[in-house]
C-alpha cells in the first residue's frame, strides 16, 4: 500500500510539474490611450478560452496562460476589444482606445476611479490644461464657469486671498456651506485659516501646474460615500504622476502684469471742481446757512465754508495703485519603467496685487512615487510642499484701507507737502504714509503628502493601505508705526502663530468580478475604514510703546505687553464605508455606497450617523436598436437618490462649557477674575443631542453625443432637501444664555444644470468648437425655529431665499421739490419724504442669482490655437454697506468724498432723476432701502489665450519633444446691466455684500511651454 502511495505521489508530483511547464505566467497593466490612467476591471481572456482574469483598481493583471494559449483578449465597456500575441513575452502591457460608440473615460471619483459607461452620478471633471496655465494663485480660483452647477467667486483682488464656491446652491445657515476637497485621498482643511491676515486662502499653497484632474461630485450618487462631510459636494484633485517609458522634462515660464478689471465712469470720486459745485450748492439750499451765501458763486461757497483748496487736484486710486507683476517658472520630469514611475516638480509663482505693497510669492516642489516590488505587492509615496509669504493692507472701514482711502479722501488734499514729506493730515490716513510706515505680512507653510501600499490576494481581489497627512502652519506679523496711523504716539505688534496638522488612515479591499469573464455581469465592491483627526494649536502676543523706527518690529520690543493667549483643539472622524455597483452588458447599471461616520463634535447621543446613496443609469446607446444608428455615440440616463451630512461647525458646540479669566457668551466678554484671583462662569450651555445636518439630494440627468462626439449635451434637474439645520434657539434670558444650539431648521434647494458642447466645423487640420452652459437654482427656507429672523441686510423667513433683502422700498425723487421718496408699505401705494415712516418689508431682491453660467469657443489650425471663455451671472442684487457715506445726499459734503453719481442730482423743479436734491447735513436719502441694492448682472471674457505650437520638424533639430508660446488674458472684458454700478460686480461674493476689497484684477501674460 505504502508503494502505491509512492506512485501516486510521483504521478501527481510528475503532471504538476508538466502542467507547469505546459504553463507561463503573463502580467501587465491596461490603461487608457488618451490619459495614460489604468483600467479597473478589463476582462483579460486566453482566446478560445474560459481562462481568463480581470484588472485591479490601477490597471494591473497577472494570469496563468495554458500552454495552447496564443493570445490575451482585452474587453472593457466603452473602448474597443483589443487582441494581442503572447509570443514569448512574459510582460504585456496594453492600452485600450475609446470606442466612439460606447464613449467611455475614466472618471475619478471617491476612494476610485470608474467609466463613463458605469458612472450613475452627478460628476464633471476638468483636465490639466484648463487650470495650469491660468496666472491665478488656486485652482479653485480656475473652476469659474468650467462646471454647472458651481458657483465660484472671488470677492477679493488680493493675491492668495480666498475664493467663495458653492455646489448647488447654498445648503446651511450657520454651518458650512463650502465643499470637502480632497487631495490625493487625504481630505483637507481649506478656505480661511488665517485670523490676522486681511484674506487668505489654504489652497494657495497647491501649485495649480501640479495638477492632473480635477473632479466634482455634486449628487448624492457621487459625494454619499463622503458620509458627514459631503453636504455642499465634494472636490477631488489628483495630481500628477510618473508613466513608464521616456524620462520626459517639462518646462514653463510666464510672466506679465495686472490691472483692476472693472471701472465706472459714472461712479468715479468727483474732481476738486466738482466737489466745490456739490459743497456749495448744499450749503445754499440749506435753511439755516444757505440765506447768508446769497448771491455768491457755488464754488466761492464751498471754499469759504470748508476750506477747499482749489488749486489742488489728487487721484487717491492712482496715488494707491500700482500695475501689478505676474510672474511664475515651473520645473518637471517624469517617467519609469513597468516597476518603477516617478514624477518630480519645483514651481516659483509671484504676484503683485493691483493696489500697493499687495503681494502674493509661493515656492513648491511635489514628487510622487510609485514602485511594484512584485506582480502583487506595490508601494507609492507622494508630498507636495510649499512656503508662501503674502503682504496685503486692511479691507472693510478701516482708515488704513488703501481702497477706502481712495474714494473717501476728498481731492483738494494733496499726499505729499511742498518739501516732499508725507502729509500726515488727521482723521482719515494718508495711505502713503501707511505704506511706508505699517505693514502686514503672513508666512505659510502647506504639506500634503501620503504612503500608500497595496496587495493583490487575487488577480480581482486587492487590499490597499493610505496614511496621508495635511499640515498648515501660519505666521502672521503686523505692525502699526507709533509714526502715524492706528498706532500714532505708540506702536503696537501683533504676532499670530496657527497650526493645523490633521491625518487621515483609509484601509480599504477591492473586488471586481466578471461572472461570466465576457463582460454580461460586472460587480465592483470597495469597502473599508477611515479614520481622520484634526489638531489645531493657536498663541498670539500684542505688545506696545515701540521706538520711532520702522526697521524694529518684533513684539518683544514693545515696552509693554498687551496680551498673550493661546489655545488648542481638535476633531475626530472614524467610519466604515462600502461602495460598490452592478452592469449589466454595459446596459444597466445599479450603484450603493453607505457609510457609518462618527464624529467628535456632537455628543455622544448622536456622535454616530448613517449616510447612504442608491444609482442607477440605462446606457440606452448599448441597446441593439440603437447602436446600429451610426449618429448617436452616447444615450444614457441616470438617477440617484441618498442622504449626506454635514459637520461643519465650531468642535465642541454639543458640549456645556466653562471659562476662566474671561467668558464670552453671544460675543460679549465677561472679566470673571476678582481681587486677583482666578475666577469661571458657563460660557456655553452646550446640547448633548445635537447631531448633523441631513442633506437629502434627488438628482436626474441624461448624458447624449452625437455624430461622431461633435455635439454632446449634459442635463440635470436636481432637488436637495437639508434637514436638521443648526441653528440658535432663543431662551429666556433668566437662563443666562440669549439662546442654544439645535437642529430645527430645514431648507431646499432645486435646479437645473445644461452644458452643451459642439463641434460646427472639423476639415482638416482646422477644427472649431463652441460650449455653453447654465445653472439655475432656487432656494427656500421650508423650517425655523422661529416664523422669521432678522439678520440686516437680510430676513430668514419660511418660504424666502435664505437671502432674501429686508429693507424699506425706494420709491424715486418728488420731481417738484427733489426729495427724496420711500413706500410707506408692502403694498407700494403711498409714498413718505419721511424714512422714518417707511415700513421695513420683505423686498423681491436676494444675494442669490437666479441663474449663472459660460459660453466659449476654441479655434484651432494646425499648431495656431485660440480660446475664449465668458462667464455670466444675473437675477442677484448686491448690497453697500458704506453706500451712505458716498452717497451723502450732501450730509457728509466737506468730510468724504462723493461718487459722480452725484452730479444727476435734482436742481430745480420738474427734473426727473434719480438722485435727490444737494442739502449739507442731507435728507435720509442715504439710510437704508432698496436704493443701495445695485443689479449684479454681469458678463464676463473670463479667460482667452491665443497659442502657437512649433513644428515638429523644427523642434527636433534641437532635440525637444514640444515647445508652445502663448499669450492670455484674463478678465479683460466686464459688461454690468446696471451703468451705475460702482464695484466690481464679483465684489459682494455669494454674500452679496461689498466690503472696499481689493479690486478683481485683469491680467495679460505671456509664456512659453518646452517639454524634451
Amino acid at each position: 500500500m505504502k508503494r502505491s502511495l509512492l506512485i501516486c505521489l510521483a504521478l501527481m508530483f510528475a503532471l504538476l510539474q508538466q502542467a507547469l511547464a505546459q504553463s507561463k505566467t503573463v502580467s501587465g497593466i491596461v490603461t487608457d490611450q488618451t490619459t495614460g490612467l489604468g483600467l479597473p476591471g478589463v476582462s483579460v481572456i486566453v482566446k478560445g478560452s474560459s481562462v481568463g482574469t480581470a484588472t485591479s483598481a490601477d490597471g494591473s493583471y497577472t494570469l496563468n496562460v495554458p500552454e495552447n494559449g496564443s493570445t490575451l483578449v482585452f474587453r472593457y465597456i466603452g473602448y474597443t476589444n483589443k487582441e494581442v500575441p503572447i509570443g514569448n513575452s512574459a510582460v504585456l502591457n496594453v492600452a485600450l482606445g475609446v470606442d466612439n460608440k460606447q464613449l467611455s473615460e475614466v472618471i475619478i471619483t471617491g476612494y476610485g476611479n470608474t467609466n463613463t459607461i458605469a458612472n450613475t452620478g452627478a460628476v464633471s471633471q476638468i483636465k490639466a490644461a484648463d487650470i495650469e496655465e491660468v496666472p491665478v494663485t488656486s485652482f479653485d480660483k480656475a473652476l469659474q464657469g468650467r462646471v454647472p452647477g458651481l458657483q465660484s467667486v472671488g470677492a477679493s483682488g488680493q493675491p492668495g486671498s480666498s475664493q467663495e464656491i458653492r455646489i448647488r446652491g447654498i445648503g446651511s445657515m450657520t454651518a458650512s456651506s463650502s465643499p470637502l476637497y480632497v487631495i490625493d485621498g487625504v481630505p483637507i482643511n481649506s478656505g480661511d485659516l488665517s485670523r490676522n491676515t486681511t484674506t487668505a486662502n489654504a489652497l494657495s499653497g497647491i501649485n495649480p501646474n501640479d495638477i492632473e484632474s480635477i473632479t466634482v461630485l455634486k449628487d448624492a450618487s457621487a459625494a454619499s460615500i463622503y458620509g458627514s462631510r459631503a453636504a455642499n459636494g465634494v472636490i477631488v484633485v489628483t495630481t500628477k504622476s510618473g508613466k513608464s517609458g521616456k524620462t520626459s522634462v517639462h518646462f514653463d515660464a510666464e510672466t506679465g502684469y495686472s490691472k483692476r478689471a472693472y471701472y465706472n465712469e459714472n461712479t468715479r470720486p468727483l474732481t476738486t471742481e466738482e466737489t466745490l459745485e456739490l459743497a456749495g450748492e448744499a450749503i445754499l439750499n440749506h435753511p439755516k446757512y444757505g440765506p447768508g451765501y446769497a448771491g455768491q458763486a457755488k464754488r466761492d461757497v464751498a471754499i469759504d465754508a470748508f476750506g477747499f483748496d482749489p488749486d489742488v487736484n489728487t487721484d487717491w486710486y492712482d496715488v494707491v495703485s500700482q500695475t501689478g507683476k505676474t510672474q511664475q517658472y515651473n520645473l518637471s520630469t517624469d517617467g519609469g519603467n513597468d516597476k518603477t514611475q516617478f514624477h518630480l516638480s519645483g514651481g516659483y509663482f509671484s504676484q503683485e496685487g493691483t493696489i500697493k505693497t499687495s503681494e502674493f510669492d509661493r515656492y513648491s516642489g511635489s514628487i510622487n512615487l510609485t514602485h511594484k516590488l512584485s506582480n502583487k505587492f506595490t508601494v507609492g509615496t507622494n508630498l507636495m510642499i510649499s512656503n508662501s509669504k503674502q503682504t496685503g493692507p486692511s479691507n472693510s472701514g478701516y482708515f488704513s484701507n488703501p481702497i477706502l482711502a481712495s474714494l473717501f479722501l476728498t481731492p483738494d488734499v494733496a499726499p505729499f507737502n511742498e518739501d516732499g514729506s508725507f502729509n500726515l493730515f488727521g482723521g482719515l490716513y494718508n495711505p502713503l504714509a501707511i505704506f511706508a510706515y505699517d505693514n502686514n505680512k503672513t508666512n505659510i507653510l502647506k504639506g500634503i503628502g501620503s504612503v500608500n501600499g497595496s496587495y493583490e490576494i487575487l488577480p480581482n481581489l486587492k487590499i490597499t493601505s493610505k496614511f496621508g497627512i495635511d499640515y498648515n502652519n501660519l505666521e502672521e506679523n503686523q505692525y502699526q508705526s507709533p509714526l502715524y496711523g492706528d498706532g500714532q504716539d505708540v506702536g503696537y505688534a501683533y504676532r499670530y502663530y496657527t497650526r493645523y496638522f490633521n491625518w487621515v488612515w483609509t484601509n480599504l479591499v477591492d473586488y471586481t468580478w466578471d461572472v461570466n469573464h465576457d463582460n454580461t455581469w460586472v460587480a465592483t465592491m470597495k469597502a473599508g475604514y477611515e479614520a481622520q483627526k484634526s489638531q489645531y494649536y493657536s498663541s498670539n502676543v500684542e505688545t506696545s510703546v515701540f521706538p520711532n523706527n520702522t526697521n524694529i518690529t518684533a513684539p518683544s520690543v514693545g515696552a509693554t505687553p498687551l496680551t498673550a493667549t493661546g489655545t488648542q483643539e481638535d476633531y475626530t472622524f472614524a467610519s466604515i464605508l462600502a461602495i460598490g455597483d452592478i452592469t449589466y452588458k454595459g446596459k444597466y447599471v445599479i450603484s450603493g455606497s453607505y457609510r457609518r461616520d462618527g464624529s467628535s463634535r456632537f455628543g455622544a447621543e448622536n456622535r454616530y450617523g448613517n449616510f447612504w446613496s442608491a444609482g442607477l443609469s440605462w446606457n440606452a446607446d448599448q441597446e441593439e436598436f440603437i447602436r446600429n444608428i451610426s449618429w448617436i455615440d452616447q444615450l444614457k440616463f441616470r438617477a440617484s437618490y441618498g442622504v449626506n451630512g454635514n459637520a461643519g461647525i465650531g468642535n465642541y458646540g454639543w458640549r456645556p462649557l466653562y471659562s476662566y479669566g474671561t467668558a464670552s457668551i453671544s460675543g460679549t466678554g465677561y472679566n470673571l477674575n476678582y481681587n486677583g484671583q482666578l475666577g469661571s462662569a458657563p460660557s456655553s450651555l452646550g446640547n448633548q443631542g445635537l447631531t448633523w445636518e441631513k442633506n437629502k439630494p434627488f438628482d436626474v440627468g441624461v448624458d447624449m453625443a452625437f455624430f461622431q462626439n461633435r455635439l454632446s449635451i449634459t442635463a440635470d434637474y436636481y432637488d436637495r432637501k437639508t434637514t436638521d439645520l443648526l441653528l440658535n434657539v432663543p431662551l429666556s434670558r433668566t437662563s443666562g444664555f440669549p439662546n442654544y444650539l439645535d437642529n430645527v431648521g430645514a431648507m431646499r434647494n432645486s435646479g437645473i444644470e445644461f452644458a452643451v458642447n459642439a463641434t460646427p466645423v472639423l476639415a482638416g487640420d482646422f477644427r472649431w468648437d463652441v460650449n455653453f452652459s447654465i445653472s439655475k437654482n432656487k432656494n427656500e427656507i421650508t423650517a425655523l425655529a422661529e416664523d422669521e429672523q432678522v439678520a440686516s441686510p437680510y430676513i430668514r423667513k419660511i418660504g424666502e431665499d435664505y437671502q432674501t433683502y429686508y429693507m424699506p422700498v425706494w420709491a424715486g425723487v418728488d420731481p417738484t421739490t427733489g426729495d427724496p421718496l420711500w413706500y410707506k408699505d408692502a403694498t407700494r401705494t403711498e409714498t413718505t419724504n419721511n424714512w422714518n415712516q417707511a415700513e421695513y418689508v420683505v423686498t423681491d431682491k436676494t444675494a442669490t442669482p437666479k441663474g449663472f453660467g459660460s459660453f466659449g469657443t476654441t479655434i484651432s489650425y494646425k499648431g495656431l490655437a485660440f480660446d475664449a471663455l465668458f462667464y455670466y451671472s444675473y437675477g442677484n442684487y448686491i448690497y453697500d454697506p458704506y453706500y451712505r457715506y458716498l452717497n451723502s445726499g450732501g450730509a457728509y459734503i466737506g468730510s468724504f468724498n462723493q461718487r459722480a453719481t452725484e452730479l444727476n442730482r435734482w436742481q430745480n423743479p420738474g427734473d426727473i432723476t434719480d438722485v435727490p436734491r444737494y442739502v449739507y447735513g442731507g435728507t435720509l436719502a442715504y439710510s437704508q432701502s432698496t436704493r443701495i441694492l445695485d443689479s449684479g448682472d454681469f458678463v464676463r471674457l473670463r479667460d482667452v489665450s491665443l497659442s502657437y505650437k512649433l513644428p515638429t520638424s523644427l523642434i527636433e533639430r534641437v532635440k525637444l519633444s514640444n515647445v508652445r508660446l502663448y499669450v492670455r488674458g484674463t478678465n479683460l472684458w466686464t459688461h454690468v446691466k446696471d451703468d451705475n454700478l460702482p464695484y466690481d460686480p464679483e465684489a459682494g461674493g455669494v454674500s452679496g455684500q461689498t466690503n472696499f476689497d481689493i479690486e478683481i484684477p485683469k491680467t495679460v501674460t505671456f509664456g512659453v511651454n518646452i517639454g524634451i
